[in-house]
Parts: structure tokens; sequence; C-alpha cells
């Protein structure tokens, strides 16, 4: 392709097979170390014509539509690290290519925290994360990792460098244009550099587990909790299938709460909140604060949006009050498919994951039963096969348009993750 000539031939290059997106294989993979570099990128990509799809760790590649066009991939982990911590004020700027599991070992040695849920911290970077948008558990306790940026750069298509926020945390002046960014997948700009609040780190948690016989008695259980005066950071039912993947003891449905505080107050609302659920339930222990982290890494490992060669990842968004009437219906018509599935219900944030595994034309149906399903629905990872002549992204939104607007003014020509946002945008 003779365009690609117009790449800057200074920036490194990687093996384009290690890039692959949905089976499709760019013609180039870049790897800029600057944010000049990505600028010089960019710019020579978006003049050309290429279509640019942006790599961080690879652990959210399997969200998003078939690309149109996959010319260059742009892998952004050599800009990684801490570039500004402020202990004192809360507050941290960390590079596009650091991963969760680097911040959280540097905030460690300063008794913080960023209280978010990432299934594969090792490899998945921040600025995939914002990128993704997917959010976890912990936003019942602390809210989406929306919330807590304050600050942005990113690169547009056409080499200019821009940005939003700042380092305060009430930050009252412009647009609030970082959080313009989170869940857009990329197809605005290029995402280098994040400014975000930070917590203490709790001093201690533990987790409640409870076994249920129905879906009824779970989420009536968890209920009685979300609405109590009971502060868990976050609550989740899970199937048979999912209480396997948790590595839980065998249950129908199990009820996973988790507290984070102080010891003490952390012994006193474990015990509070396990007499509660109690009741209906089949069994309920209490997790100790060793194994709380290592529970909640492997329940996230059901929601998150991995490519998959033979299983299909759906999410399902309710009202948290219609969340047990969504999920019936979802475990029906899975049922009906003779598929192998694991539900997993996040209570906190109104949504319903589903993991399918079977035959391509099974899971293929299942996700056209399951769109139709709740407010709104998205296809987080599936095969190649299953993604084609659909949205992943299901019903457009109502602000469709805006969005449709955005991208036309952000990015005319389509350079960045061409086909593969809402609406095939």
């Amino acid at each position: 392709m003779q365009n690609l000539d117009a790449l800057p031939a200074e920036i490194a290059r990687r093996d384009p097979q290690d890039y692959a997106v949905d089976g499709v294989v760019p013609a180039v993979a870049l790897a800029p170390t600057t944010v000049e570099e990505v600028s010089a990128c960019l710019a020579a990509a978006n003049d050309a014509g290429l279509g640019v799809i942006p790599w961080g760790g690879g652990s959210h590649m399997g969200l998003g539509n078939l690309p149109a066009s996959y010319d260059v991939a742009l892998d952004l982990r050599a800009l990684d690290g801490v570039a500004h911590h402020e202990p004192d004020d809360l507050t941290i700027s960390v590079r596009a290519g650091c991963t969760i599991a680097e911040l959280d070992r540097h905030l460690a040695e300063h008794g913080q925290v960023l209280p978010i849920d990432v299934a594969r911290p090792e490899s998945a970077t921040i600025g995939g994360v914002v990128a993704a948008g997917l959010a976890g558990p912990r936003r019942f306790g602390y809210g989406s990792l929306r919330d807590l940026l304050i600050g942005i750069t990113v690169v547009l298509p056409d080499g200019r460098i821009a940005k939003g926020g700042g380092m305060v945390v009430k930050n009252v002046s412009g647009f609030d244009m970082m959080r313009l960014y989170y869940g857009s997948l990329g197809s605005l700009a290029v995402i280098t550099q994040v400014n975000m609040k930070v917590i203490p780190r709790p001093r201690a948690q533990r987790s409640v587990v409870a076994r249920f016989p129905t879906l009824t008695a779970a989420v009536e259980a968890a209920e009685a909790v979300r609405t109590s005066q009971l502060v868990p950071t976050a609550i989740v039912v899970l199937d048979e299938g999912a209480t396997r993947r948790a590595e839980l003891p065998d249950a129908r449905w199990s009820l996973c709460l988790r507290c984070e505080a102080p010891p003490v107050a952390v012994v006193r609302q474990a015990e509070r909140i396990a007499a509660a659920v109690r009741n209906g339930a089949e069994a309920a222990e209490i997790v100790e604060n060793d194994e709380t982290t290592g529970l909640w890494q492997r329940i996230a490992l059901a929601l998150d949006a991995a490519p998959a060669a033979d299983t299909i990842g759906v999410r399902v968004g309710a009202a948290p009050s219609q969340l047990s009437v969504v999920s019936e219906a979802a475990a029906n018509e899975l049922a009906a498919l003779d598929l192998a599935t694991e539900l997993t219900l996040d209570l906190g944030s109104g949504l319903c994951y589903v993991r399918a595994m079977g035959e391509p034309a099974a899971m293929r149906r299942a996700w056209e039963e399951l769109a139709q399903l709740g407010l709104h629905a998205t296809l987080l990872t599936a095969p190649h096969g299953i993604k084609s002549d659909t949205d992943v992204f299901g019903r457009k939104p109502a602000g469709f348009e805006t969005m449709r607007a955005l991208k036309a003014e952000f990015d005319p020509r389509g350079t960045l993750n061409r086909g593969r946002f809402i609406g095939h945008l």
C-alpha cells in the first residue's frame, strides 16, 4: 500500500500479527514513545487516508464492531508510568500506557488506591480502560471511573494535541471535555494522559458470600442490603456457572457483598450484612481480608471484554429494581438454546452480564434475543462471525445523532477506529 510510505519512518515498529482485531491484521504497527510521536503518526495517517486503531494492553479489544478499515495499529504502551502525583491532594496524572497493576503498586506506596475493578490489571492500561468505559461492581460504592476523571490529554486525528480539565478536584472552568472521551472507544481522539481523583486505601476489607436456592431469594436479600443503611461497596449475584468461575463453593445462586473501611468498622459491617442476608440463605460466610482481593478479581473476569473465539459476552442494563426480571428472562432465553452460560448481576450498577458458550448459530441467536432485553444491551465480545451484520452496541441511544455530529467534527476523515463505535461510526 503506497500510502503507508507517508508514515514517519523514525517511529518504532512492531509485528502487525500481534495486533489483530476480530481477525483483521493491520499493515503496520507503530509504537510511539512520546505524545509528539503520537501526533506525528496520526497526522500522517490522517493525511494519507489510513485507518488507525489505538492499542493499549489489548485486554478490551473484544469490544467494538468489526473494523471498516484497519491499516495502522498505534501501540501506546511505551507512554507508561506516572506523570505527576499530588498525594496530599489525592490527585494523580498517569500516562495512557500505564497498567492498572503498575498504578496500583505506585498508589499503595502512598496508602492510596484507584477504586476500579479490572479483570487483567497486569495488562490493562489506564488509557484503554478509560476509552472502553467499562465499570465494575465497586461503582456502587465509589462511582465510576468517569466520575474520578479531572483532566485529560488527547491527540486529535489531525495531530493536534488537546487538553481538558486539570489537577484540581473542583474544576469548574470550561467544558467537561475529559468525560466526552470516556467510553468513546478511541473514536474521537487518542488518549495519552489522564488525571484522576484517588482515595485513601481502605485499611481493611471483607466480603460476605451467601448461597441461595433461587434467583428471587438472592436478589431479595441483595435488595434488602442495598436499600438499608448498610454500606457495602459492591453487590453482585452469581448463577451456578459464574459461581464456579469465581471459585466459590457450589451454589445455584451466590450473593457476594464487599466491605471496605477501617478494621473495626469492616468487622462490624460484615457481621451486620451477614446477619441481614442469612434469612432465606442456605449458608452465609465471611471472606477475610487476604482473600477478598482475589475473590473480586475472579468475579471481574465475568465482566470483561477480552477477545474470545468461542464465547459471547453480553451486558444488559436495567433499573436495579428490574434487574432480576431481566436476568430471569435472559436465563430462560439461554436455557431454550441449550448453551453453557454464566450470569452475573451487578445490583449496584443495574447491569446483567451474560457469558454463553456453544454452537455459533445458537450464540448468535442468543445475542439477538438478549439485545431486546432491558434498557440497552452491548455485545462485549464475540467470535468474528457473530459480529457480522449486527451493531454490537445494540439499539441506538437517544443521543445518537449528537454522537454522529461529534464524530464528524472531531474525526471528519474517519481515521480512528473506523466503523467500530455505536452505529458503525
